[in-house]
């Protein structure tokens, strides 16, 4: 999903939010709102944004007159990001991080450069990224042999099944697309967007994959096979995750989505996962450049002594 570059249609009306409840990011939004009030956009908060910080002089919407806003600023790290895409997503209005947190690559917008990178962006003048979320499903034969849904959770970055303990192995039986692919006994399994590449898949020995291929990528946990290598799959492939049972007596499994949604189920469950029908929109400011954001964010090329 390649990026649509400047220009683009001016912004006329934002909506701020953010999850992180500190005083340093109630300033951020107060300037925020200042800066682009001075640029003649209309901005409101978030209802719950709007509790949380107290912050009575910014009007507040709620989630479903969001639909109707330009842009929705997402104030403090990674991990705001990553929670507002999940709950977000379907209104299908573009996203822009504001940097409050620590590594920020997902938040590409730094306090040093908050004004004019907003100017940009009202003006039109940034650039239209989307990204693959994932669909994640787990299930459970009922007595009809049909699958029951027990839980279901949307991931920006990626997926992770264990067993919700350090080091105990599981086995997991592996299918794309209704074909049988490997038995993996591991700790666990990552499966990642290219979003997620530079996160949790990256510390596992996942590669670095660019965010516009439509992609995804499957990374053991601590495999028992030195020869049980990460694969990347094409991004429309529908992941089947099953497990065998030792004795036909089931062990618990955790499923986590993003590092912040965990569901509890047992090695009897299927986990099912295939990209979400709504891709997340990024804006970036004109300028932007991935390979940039990793070297300063990731230390590309420094030394090591």
């Amino acid at each position: 999903m390649p990026l649509q570059q400047s220009p683009q249609k001016p912004v006329k009306s934002a909506v701020i939010v953010s999850k992180v409840y500190k005083r340093p990011v109630s300033g951020a939004i107060r300037e925020i709102a200042s800066i682009l009030k001075e640029l003649g956009v209309e901005v409101c908060l978030d209802a719950n944004t709007s509790i949380g910080f107290n912050i009575p002089e910014i009007p507040s919407i709620s989630r479903r007159e969001m639909r109707d806003r330009d842009l929705i600023i997402v104030v403090g790290g990674d991990g705001s990001v990553l929670g507002a895409a999940r709950t977000l997503v379907d209104l299908k209005v573009p996203m822009l991080g504001v940097n409050r947190g620590h590594l920020g690559l997902l938040t590409d917008v730094s306090p040093s450069d908050l004004r004019e990178s907003l100017e940009k962006i009202v003006a039109g003048r940034y650039t239209i990224e989307q990204r693959t979320m994932l669909d994640v499903r787990v299930t459970r034969d009922n007595e009809d042999g049909a699958g029951e849904l027990i839980g279901q959770s949307l991931a920006t970055n990626e997926t992770v099944i264990h067993s919700g303990m350090m080091a105990h192995m599981m086995v997991f039986r592996v299918s794309i697309d209704n074909r049988y692919m490997y038995t993996l006994r591991g700790d666990g399994i990552i499966v990642t967007t290219p979003t997620g590449s530079t996160a949790y898949s990256l510390s596992a020995g996942g590669s670095i994959i660019e965010p516009h291929l439509d992609v995804l990528a499957l990374v053991p946990m601590f495999p028992q096979s030195l020869n049980c290598s990460p694969i990347i799959i094409p991004g429309k492939s529908n992941i089947k995750i099953e497990f065998e049972c030792s004795d036909n007596v089931a062990e618990l499994i955790a499923i986590n989505c993003d590092g912040q949604v965990t569901m509890r189920a047992d090695t009897k469950c299927t986990v099912s996962i295939h990209q979400h029908h709504v891709p997340l929109t990024f804006i970036h400011p004109e300028g932007y450049d991935y390979y940039s954001l990793l070297r300063q964010k990731l230390g590309w090329g420094q030394s090591l002594v």
